[in-house]
């Protein structure tokens, strides 16, 4: 099947890691289809070098209908030349709102706004009602968590497939440290408010507070670095905390196998790959209890935390240590594994595919809409 990938979200040299997600799904896929990818991004996002095979650039920015609209050209003008349309970011909906799509549609929905409008801004939430008016167009939505599709089956009034993100995972994971101390603790993600640094780092404050020698890696960069460093210095943990930005995976990979224990007070998570990442590493994780994560963490090798306080993460990772005290890294790992395979996902998406051509077949009409609608979603 020849199919058409759309989306937003998409890596590129300026930005490697972003849409990281949507090319590992765009791999899998084309296992078993032969899968185009037209990128939209934003003005000045892509640069001449940024060329990968089976991948079209185009300039896109959201808010400018001038440019939606010649998206939406571009679509028109070809996508007779596929099976099936695959959108895979909410703002790659933009250009079909005056296109009318012949062939089975599927989108797959990965937005964290849609779970908790508090992590944008004033103008994006603004544009949820396009983006959800827009997404009851295609013939199958697919959400990465069991959380993200109850939101969106409520809102769609229809049922919504899961399909869990890529996970990156060794084949066997390393085995766990042997030391009492330092307590090493790792969090890998961006330095926002949503995924709680600053949460993090009073917990590392907390746990020296109770004489624990707890040390935090943390691996991602952000706008909140130096307002991070400077909260470390001040609660006297600065020699505890250590930033070291973006890294290559095999990085992350090590930074995770030096590591006892995972530790993130995000606020909330579509999916959580990282966490998935930490635990088929073989490692426990300390998270927070709303989101997708809420799918695959469990104890004894999980610990979902509801209060936002160092207190309530502090005694979470004392917990963990004593659940876990017995588990091997292989026990971890195992436990979550079959969930994740590579074969389930491929598997769950010819479901959909087949599911999406079912309801084409069966005579479903897709009635463009009169305009274009604004927003500016991000993850």
């Amino acid at each position: 099947m020849r199919v058409l990938a759309v989306t937003t979200w998409f890596p590129s040299a300026a930005a490697p890691t972003s849409g990281v997600f949507v090319e590992r799904d765009v791999e899998l896929l084309r296992h078993a289809h032969d899968v185009d990818v037209l990128h939209l991004h934003p003005p000045g996002a892509v640069g001449r070098a940024d060329v990968a095979a089976g991948v079209r650039r185009l300039e896109m920015s959201t808010s400018s209908p001038a440019q939606v609209l010649r998206a939406a050209r571009t679509l028109r003008a070809g996508l007779r030349r596929y099976d099936l349309v695959h959108t895979m970011s909410p703002s790659a909906l933009l250009p079909f709102a005056p296109v009318r799509v012949r062939i089975p549609w599927v989108h797959t929905e990965h937005w964290s706004a849609l779970l908790d409008t508090s992590t944008v801004g004033p103008a994006v939430r603004i544009g949820l009602a396009a983006t959800r008016r827009l997404m009851r167009r295609p013939d199958a939505v697919v959400a990465v968590s069991g959380a993200l599709a109850e939101q969106l089956s409520s809102h769609l009034g229809r049922p919504v497939d899961v399909i869990p993100d890529v996970v990156d995972a060794p084949a066997r994971p390393a085995p766990r440290p042997i030391h009492e101390a330092p307590l090493r603790l790792v969090a890998v993600g961006a330095l926002i408010p949503r995924k709680g640094p600053d949460l993090a780092v009073e917990t590392v404050a907390e746990l020296h507070r109770r004489g624990r020698d707890a040390r935090l890696t943390w691996v991602g960069e952000g706008p909140m670095r130096d307002e991070v460093a400077e909260l470390s210095a001040r609660l006297g943990v600065d020699d505890a905390v250590k930033f070291v930005g973006e890294v290559p995976p095999d990085d992350v990979r090590e930074a995770l196998a030096a590591a006892d224990l995972f530790l993130m007070p995000t606020s909330v998570e579509t999916f959580g790959v990282s966490i998935a990442e930490a635990l088929l590493s073989g490692r426990p994780v300390i998270v927070g209890a709303t989101g997708g994560q809420r799918d695959f963490v469990d104890e004894p090798d999980g610990i979902l935390v509801a209060e936002r306080t160092a207190t309530a993460y502090a005694d979470a990772v004392e917990r963990s240590l004593a659940l876990t005290a017995d588990r091997t890294a292989d026990d971890i790992a195992d436990a979550i594994r079959d969930r994740f395979r590579p074969e389930a996902r491929a598997a769950a998406y010819e479901g959909v595919y087949r599911e999406a051509a079912r309801g084409r077949r069966a005579g479903r009409r897709d009635e463009p809409a009169a305009r274009a609608p604004r927003v500016r979603p991000g993850r």
